[in-house]
């Protein structure tokens, strides 16, 4: 959704980003009036990560990266975050968690791969840049303790609205021409990651953060792709290539492992 509206329209990466927060203090503005938490300043750093510092860059590489590419540069976050939890969290892997890891990865690349996808383009560069900013955000997550995850959103939403919409006035022109010309393209795409991104999926990736191990809960993101892959053959008439069939194999039995195996972290670990 976002792809396509930066893709195939004038809506800039900053405004979008802007847009979509201002949507999101709608209904969790509320959240923002319960009393600071303890690590406030913690909860602002890694509000920072996961808002605007990966949403800069992923809506500026996604203004010209090509979607296949981009989703293979994503997973990314998988062995970037899993290798900082066990560098600054000291988290145990385990050697057969990481030939999961590895597998559900390989599927990954299996079910998404295109000839050419990973050209260069300048646009794939920022998007492993955003998903850098994510795997920090993600591992500082389980040092912030005893936050709502509604208060976590709200905040988030003031840092990207803030930050946005000062990068957007200094780097972006034509606002009101975009909004003229583009304004349903913004508004579906900025309405869509508010609720179903950012409140829906950002909250509870938060709070399961909180709870379980960061090389648990990471890997689980590479269903997105299975998800993604099911939907678009189901709802959009895609093709169903032998290699969805071949990626899904692998990455199924993968992160059906890595989840059977998770167990809550230790309160240690926050500290």
């Amino acid at each position: 959704m976002t792809s396509w509206a930066l893709g195939g329209s004038t809506v800039p990466p900053f405004m979008l980003a802007a847009t979509r927060a201002a949507l999101v203090l709608i209904p969790m503005g509320v959240f923002l009036f319960r009393p600071l938490p303890n690590q406030f300043l913690r909860l602002l750093f890694v509000c920072f990560c996961v808002g605007p510092l990966h949403l800069g860059l992923l809506y500026t590489g996604l203004q010209t990266a090509p979607a296949s590419g981009a989703s293979i540069i994503s997973q990314a976050l998988i062995p970037m975050a899993t290798l900082l939890s066990v560098v600054w969290l000291k988290e145990q892997i385990g050697w057969k968690r990481s030939l999961a890891i590895l597998g559900a990865l390989i599927g990954v690349v299996v079910m998404i791969y295109e000839p050419g996808a990973l050209s260069f383009d300048i646009g794939l560069i920022y998007i492993l840049c955003a998903y850098a900013a994510l795997a920090v955000g993600t591992v500082a997550i389980r040092r912030v303790r005893d936050v709502d995850w509604r208060v976590y959103v709200a905040w988030t939403a003031v840092v990207v609205l803030l930050i946005g919409s000062g990068a957007s006035l200094l780097f972006e022109t034509n606002h009101v021409k975009v909004w003229s010309v583009d304004k349903v393209p913004l508004l579906i795409a900025a309405t869509y990651a508010a609720i179903s991104v950012s409140i829906i999926a950002h909250g509870q990736y938060f709070r399961l953060l909180q709870t379980y191990a960061v090389n648990l809960v990471v890997p689980l993101n590479i269903m997105v792709t299975v998800f993604a892959s099911i939907l678009g053959v189901l709802l959009l008439g895609e093709v169903l290539y032998p290699r969805y069939l071949v990626g899904a194999v692998l990455i199924l039995p993968c992160v059906w492992f890595i989840a059977r195996r998770g167990t809550p972290a230790s309160a240690e670990s926050n500290e």
